[in-house]
């Protein structure tokens, strides 16, 4: 089977699980080839017969570059994928989502993937809580999920629907009601805003070929541009520190979010699905 899998990924995380699934896919005979969202070219599609389709969650749900992206594919009826997504708590409706984006297209969501990842928000303390993820353990079991699709897709090809598994849209939850709020203007509104220091600057364009939605331009000093998605990756991930941004009131108004975050992965803990590398409960 000729497999093609997508990813979006900022700090490594996502990549690493999309490496595994990789790995899986090809230890069971298929053909598997691994390529950045950005790069992908969308006249080709048509040739593979398995698709998949990884990023991290933002606002728990898929970040929207890549729902923007699902939205420029042809229709493909019938035609299998798969989906998978890393976050630094919960999953929040991340699935839901891109499920129904994806079947808006005619694809099939066949098998899905989640794992734990090292959050990186800049409001955030330096260690965070899910430090040390991806780990060991679910780099094993990602690259058990990539042995596994083919063999499923054509178990659900032949007949077996009741494998296709289904989703529900989570509304009550702590962080159902913190999405609803996340809207881009209240994004743009309690987001600092970037400043670039001209004395450090280097003009190296880290920011802006790593900008998912192409919001940089540095040639003409405008960053946060029209269709930012506020993933906030660029200030963190300038090498000379000349992006600048005052963080005080994210801080300082969202330390309800981490106690959130924490209450989940203590409960998760306990169910066996979550393992801490770091003492999560006492940061603050």
């Amino acid at each position: 089977m000729k497999v093609l899998t997508i990813v979006f990924s900022q700090t490594g995380g996502t990549e690493k699980i999309a490496k595994k699934i990789q790995e899986g896919i090809v230890k069971s005979g298929n053909n598997c080839e691994l390529v950045k969202i950005k790069e992908v070219d969308l006249t080709k599609l048509d040739e593979y017969e398995l698709i998949g389709l990884g990023c991290p969650t933002f606002f728990y749900r898929e970040p929207s570059n890549v729902r923007s992206f699902i939205q420029t594919w042809d229709s493909m009826e019938g035609k299998h994928c798969f989906i998978f997504a890393t976050h630094g708590s919960n999953l929040g409706n991340t699935f839901y989502y891109m499920k129904e984006e994806l079947e808006k297209k005619g694809l099939v969501v066949i098998g899905a993937f989640d794992s734990y990842s090292e959050s990186s928000l800049q409001f955030y303390p330096k260690i965070v809580h899910t430090a040390g993820h991806p780990d060991e353990i679910e780099l094993k079991e990602a690259q058990e999920f990539g042995e596994n699709l083919c063999a499923l897709s054509l178990k659900i090809q032949s007949g077996e629907s009741n494998l296709i598994p289904s989703f529900e849209l989570a509304k009550k939850t702590w962080w159902a009601r913190a999405a609803k709020m996340m809207t881009p203007q209240i994004l743009k509104k309690i987001s600092p805003k970037f400043k670039i220091n001209m004395e450090k600057c280097t003009k190296c364009m880290v920011c802006q070929d790593n900008c998912p939605v192409d919001a940089i331009d540095i040639e003409k000093l405008e960053i946060q541009k029209e269709g930012c998605l506020f993933c906030w990756f660029c200030e963190k991930a300038c090498p000379a520190g000349a992006i600048e941004a005052d963080w005080s009131f994210m801080r300082e108004n969202l330390k309800w979010n981490l106690k959130n975050y924490v209450k989940d992965l203590k409960k998760a803990e306990l169910q066996g699905r979550f393992r801490p590398y770091v003492d999560y409960e006492s940061i603050q």
